[in-house]
């Protein structure tokens, strides 16, 4: 056992040493709250170029209204610019703003007819299919909101029924617990939340088993492991790099958490997401530790056995790349466990050893499933651990001391069936 703690200790202190894991706690929360921050703010300060759009009004009454509906909405990118067309043929009129167009001197251009209002047929032109982004964000809805006072004022309904007519539901959501009591819920702040946590155990999972992978083809390639073997045997040399990076690890989550606590606590916020540690509930903050840790032992089990087998990083890449899709994939399906957490193929997927720590833990973020699902999942990953365990002690043992050729798929199977 004192040569097993001797082994974590090493790596444990190799890494919390190490230039890369300095940068790695400072810069680590930067790089992944970019994913949630950088479009807030993007939003917020509005950076979209201002676009210019040429109007052909033929009826002569559009335009005007058409602005003042833009300004109402806040469209600032948004400038519209009218295209002279009393005393001219429309398809006159319509050459001069293509010219526009392409000259660039406009973005796009629209053409309402004089029977828009009966007709609602609307011509856009465009250079380019981001010009689309334009019509369906600022110029649809303007429209449409345009033909609906244009139809009531044909009616002749009051202003005062057409506002009464054209409001707006106005929601407040409500999350209610097992007990049944009932707490106002920000949508945003809690997707985000569960977003952050999610991308720390991706990130943090896959980072420190690959470093596992690397170390082990270190030791190998500087025969370090041989002099290691001379003392301690496969299993227990296995044991303390896994059980020593993984401690680096919870050393890095222990320092963001303890920060992320802090700045809750000063009332931190970027535009309209606030850090808040309320949202994180004994169920959901005991789950994901569980499940970075389970994940993390998981992984880092299967990457020390391939490491064992080969010579070099590169010999390493066929079989480090399916095993890390265990990892990618369930961040592709975080989508399908939004709009469905309990559907039948949601439950399946988020049982899945290889895919509970993200698709599990996003079903107890998002709406908590039956206890006894969390519950089986974490059973499913502690046997996977225990099969992973001995494929890779196998492995570790067969192949750490092996020198040559580079491996293959059928060696590795060969050495599992030996």
């Amino acid at each position: 056992m004192n040569k097993v703690l001797t082994i974590i200790r090493k790596e444990y202190l190799e890494r919390v040493r190490s230039k890369s894991f300095l940068i790695g706690t400072l810069l680590g929360p930067a790089l992944m709250s970019l994913f949630i921050v950088l479009p807030m703010l993007l939003a917020e300060t509005g950076t979209d170029d201002q676009r210019t759009i040429g109007v052909i009004d033929l009826d002569g009454s559009q335009f005007e209204k058409l602005n003042e509906i833009l300004v109402d909405r806040g469209d600032d990118p948004v400038n519209l610019l009218l295209i002279n067309s009393e005393g001219r043929s429309p398809e006159v009129c319509v050459d001069e703003m293509k010219n526009m167009i392409l000259n660039e001197s406009i973005h796009s251009g629209m053409v309402i007819p004089k029977d828009f209002v009966e007709s609602r047929k609307l011509t856009f032109y465009n250079k380019s299919v981001s010009s689309l982004v334009t019509l369906d964000s600022s110029l649809r809805p303007a429209m449409n909101r345009l033909l609906r006072e244009e139809r009531f004022a044909l009616k002749q309904v009051p202003d005062s029924l057409y506002t009464y007519l054209a409001a707006r539901t106005d929601w407040t959501a409500i999350s209610v617990d097992a007990s049944g009591a009932e707490e106002k819920q920000d949508e945003t702040v809690s997707f985000a939340m569960a977003f952050v946590l999610i991308m720390i155990i991706y990130i943090m999972v896959i980072m420190y088993g690959s470093h596992t992978l690397t170390a082990v083809i270190e030791e190998k390639s500087s025969r370090m492991a041989e002099v290691m073997l001379a003392s301690v045997s496969p299993g227990n040399l296995m044991l303390g790099k896994v059980l020593g990076i993984g401690m680096a690890g919870l050393t890095q989550f222990g320092i963001w958490a303890v920060a992320f606590f802090f700045l809750s606590q000063q009332g931190v916020s970027v535009g309209e997401f606030t850090l808040d540690v309320g949202f994180l509930t004994p169920m959901i903050l005991s789950s994901f530790v569980l499940f970075f840790l389970l994940g993390f032992f998981l992984y880092a089990t299967l990457y020390a056995g391939i490491g064992a087998m080969c010579n070099t990083v590169q010999d390493s890449q066929q079989f480090h790349t399916p095993v890390a899709m265990g990892m990618v994939l369930p961040m592709l399906l975080l989508s399908l466990i939004l709009r469905a957490p309990d559907s039948t193929l949601s439950v399946v997927l988020s049982l899945v050893p290889l895919f509970s720590p993200v698709l599990m833990f996003m079903r107890v973020c998002v709406e908590t499933p039956p206890l006894w699902q969390i519950g089986l999942s974490w059973a499913l990953m502690i046997f996977s651990i225990w099969l992973a365990s001995r494929m890779a002690g196998k492995l570790f043992r067969m192949g750490i001391l092996m020198y040559g050729a580079s491996p293959t798929w059928g060696t590795l199977i060969k050495v599992l069936r030996s």
